[in-house]
């Protein structure tokens, strides 16, 4: 069985300066609930959890393509099993000579995104995540995450190039709004967007800028009937709203 790590550098949504890494969408996702979607590592056929609103877009394309199943699941399997200072040590081996071919390719820095697929889904991974941004200083660093209960108990350890953004929709949500958290909310429509005061992110810059809680739009493929396949009808019929490309690879 393979031992490497698997990072990808853009996609669809993402401009090619965002290097980013991925776990089993779902598998790895612990606090998931409105948006909980499991690709079957085998298979690729997709299962929704009994409180899911809206599919998450990541485990639809884990889905639709088998290379970034395979890719993912891979990522998720050999880190499930480490501590958290082998956590560090593999993701650190694998981002480094990306990072710095990068830089001197471009002559800047690139932004590592923490989870296209996938979550924290233990604390020692949440901190072997805070230890690479920190070694990576002032490398830009950013995640959603559903995780909050890690993000208030390790507050001290979380590096300054380290932006977190509380993807709402989980299982802790109650304390985002309770610790005045940045956060990003599914929105279904331009006018929900206007309603709730929250500008719309498309390529991931009011995520990995500090700055007010924002918005995205929905995407992705949604269960047929669904509230979420409806708004993505509408979104198409009133403002030619497609959504994002599918990956190729990851």
């Amino acid at each position: 069985m393979t031992t490497k790590l698997n990072w990808q550098q853009g996609n669809a949504k993402l401009p090619k300066r965002i290097i980013h890494f991925s776990l089993a969408s779902g598998h790895s996702c612990p606090a998931a609930k409105e948006c909980l979607s499991k690709a079957d590592p085998t298979t690729g056929k997709i299962t929704d959890g009994p409180e899911t609103i809206y599919r998450c877009y990541a485990a639809t394309m884990e889905a639709r393509h088998s290379a970034v199943r395979r890719n993912r699941n891979i990522n998720f399997n050999i880190l499930r099993k480490c501590s958290s200072k082998q956590m560090f040590t593999k993701l650190h081996a694998s981002l480094q000579p990306l990072h710095d071919k990068y830089i001197k390719n471009h002559g800047q820095r690139p932004i590592i995104r923490a989870h296209v697929g996938g979550d924290f889904f233990n604390k020692s991974y949440f901190l072997a995540w805070m230890r690479l941004a920190k070694e990576f200083k002032p490398t830009k660093f950013y995640a959603y995450t559903k995780r909050i209960d890690l993000w208030l108990q390790n507050l001290d350890l979380i590096p300054s190039n380290f932006e977190l953004n509380a993807s709402r929709g989980g299982r802790f949500d109650h304390l985002i709004d309770e610790h005045n958290l940045k956060s990003a909310e599914v929105i279904y429509s331009y006018e929900e967007a206007v309603r709730k005061g929250l500008e719309l992110d498309h390529d991931d810059s009011h995520a990995y800028t500090p700055g007010p809680s924002f918005g995205q739009l929905i995407h992705g493929t949604q269960p047929a009937g669904s509230d979420a396949s409806k708004a993505l009808r509408n979104l198409n019929k009133h403002h030619g709203y497609t959504g994002y490309s599918a990956a190729k690879s990851v």
